[in-house]
């Protein structure tokens, strides 16, 4: 010990130095509404093939899309700071486009914050699947589905004379896209709307099974199947894994004897 201090003391052998606590990055403001919409799509309007083909039906008409920024939600992700961002598109300006039977496309973006604390675009879908009836508010939410992964979860209804329509959709990180990775639901079945107390209420779920052990969920469908005054109420499971970018089943769940569940388009590879 004496020698060591002597040591130190002529210079032979550097004193220790304390160790430097690791000073927090400053993270730059998140882009604002007009700034993201301009990296993701170029401008208010967007117009692409993908659009033609949602609002058209495939014809030739070129059509330019209105884009209106319904969703942000800021989070961290394995120490890294997220923005997510999602869009509704419509054919002219959105406050013009509220009929009932008039449906959006819905768009999103993921920015990250850099090793500088830069806000730079991840990834992004510019069209992804259908919106809230007549451009409504989206239910939109982030859920993590494992300990080093979330998804935009987003629930739809539309109601047609008491016959409902709902899904439950998940949406991914997959690469520098952004992808429609579950589409589950039922289509035109019959409410209390429709039947009065005869019918039971409809709802779909999504729960998170084991997040530490990766992406696993479990989606539910409660419907009812048949005609008023008294249709059957059914229950769908289904437990699903993330595998190359699609929740896929496990194992099928549902009755032998239930309608099969009504699988949205999937638009992000278009």
């Amino acid at each position: 010990m004496v020698v060591t201090i002597a040591l130190a003391m002529l210079g032979w052998i550097a004193p220790a130095r304390p160790a430097l606590a690791q000073i927090p990055i400053a993270i730059d403001p998140v882009p604002d509404m007009a700034a993201a919409r301009r990296t993701v799509y170029g401008g208010a309007t967007w117009r692409g093939p993908q659009l033609t083909e949602f609002f058209g039906g495939g014809s030739r008409v070129s059509i330019q899309a209105a884009v209106t920024e319904v969703y942000r939600q800021r989070y961290a992700d394995q120490g890294t700071e997220k923005l997510m961002l999602v869009y509704q598109l419509t054919p002219g300006p959105r406050d013009q486009f509220r009929c009932g039977g008039c449906v959006p496309a819905l768009g999103a973006a993921l920015f990250a914050a850099d090793a500088q604390g830069r806000w730079q675009l991840r990834a992004r879908g510019l069209l992804l699947m259908p919106g809230a009836p007549g451009s409504g508010d989206e239910d939109l939410q982030m859920l993590q589905v494992a300990d080093d992964r979330w998804a935009l979860r987003s629930r739809r209804l539309d109601v047609v004379a008491g016959l409902e329509s709902r899904s439950e959709r998940l949406v991914v990180e997959q690469g520098d896209q952004l992808v429609l990775a579950l589409d589950e639901g039922f289509k035109d079945k019959p409410g209390p709307a429709a039947c009065g107390a005869g019918a039971a209420p409809q709802a779909t779920g999504v729960s998170v099974l084991s997040p530490g052990a990766g992406p696993r969920v479990e989606v539910v469908l409660r419907f009812n199947e048949g005609r008023c005054p008294g249709p059957e109420p059914r229950v769908v499971r289904q437990r699903m894994t993330l595998r190359d970018g699609r929740f896929q089943l496990d194992d099928t769940q549902a009755a032998p004897d239930a309608a099969p569940p009504y699988l949205g388009p999937d638009l992000s590879a278009r």
